[in-house]
C-alpha cells in the first residue's frame, strides 16, 4: 500500500506573533498581499481525538503559485497549533496537499499506522486532516485538505493578488 498525497500547495508557519510574521514575509521576502482572517471558525475540531476549541487567526498569500500560511493561535486549549510553539518557538510546521477523498486518504495513513493529529471541519462545509507524521516537530506534518469550489476560487484569487502584487500593501483583513 502507498500513501501518497497529492501536490503539495502550501508551506504552514506556527507562530506566536501572526502580524511580525506577516511583515517579515512582505518586507524581507517580498511576499504578499497577505489575506488575513483574525478567526477561523469551525464548525468541529479535535486534537488526538479529543474536541478542542483552539481559535486561530491565519494569513494566506501565493508566491509564484505556492502559498505561504502563517497560523497563530489566538485563544482555546491544547491543540497542535499552541503545542508546536511552546516546543519550538514557531517555524514550517506543515505542507498541505488538497484531496478529492480526505476520507480515503485518511484510512489509507492509518493502515500505515499514521492517525490524523488534528483535524474537524470549518463552518464552510470544509474537511481538513492534519497528519501525525513528525512527532520530532521538525515541519514534516502533512496537512490533507478536501476543497470546496469556493475554496478553490479563493486559492485562484490568493493566487492571482500574489502575481499582481504592488510590493506595498502587505496584508488584505477579511475580519
Amino acid at each position: 500500500m502507498t500513501a501518497g498525497f497529492g501536490e503539495i500547495c502550501q508551506l504552514g508557519y506556527v507562530v506566536p506573533d501572526l502580524d511580525a510574521a506577516v511583515d517579515h514575509w512582505a518586507r524581507v521576502f517580498g511576499v504578499g498581499p497577505f489575506f488575513v482572517s483574525s478567526r477561523v471558525p469551525y464548525a468541529e475540531v479535535h486534537y488526538r481525538g479529543a474536541p478542542s476549541d483552539a481559535e486561530i487567526a491565519v494569513a494566506l498569500a501565493s508566491h509564484r503559485g505556492m502559498q505561504v500560511e502563517i497560523i497563530q493561535q489566538v485563544a482555546g486549549g491544547p491543540s497542535m497549533f499552541s503545542a508546536f510553539v511552546d516546543r519550538t518557538g514557531g517555524g514550517l510546521h506543515h505542507v498541505c496537499a488538497l484531496t478529492e477523498d480526505l476520507e480515503g486518504d485518511v484510512a489509507d495513513w492509518k493502515a500505515r499506522g499514521v492517525d490524523v493529529l488534528m483535524g474537524g471541519t470549518t463552518t464552510a462545509g470544509i474537511p481538513f486532516a492534519y497528519l501525525d507524521t513528525d512527532p520530532a516537530d521538525q515541519g514534516r506534518v502533512l496537512e490533507l485538505v478536501q476543497p470546496s469550489p469556493g475554496l478553490k476560487r479563493f486559492f485562484d484569487k490568493i493566487d492571482a493578488a500574489g502575481a499582481e502584487w504592488d510590493g506595498v500593501t502587505a496584508r488584505i483583513d477579511l475580519g
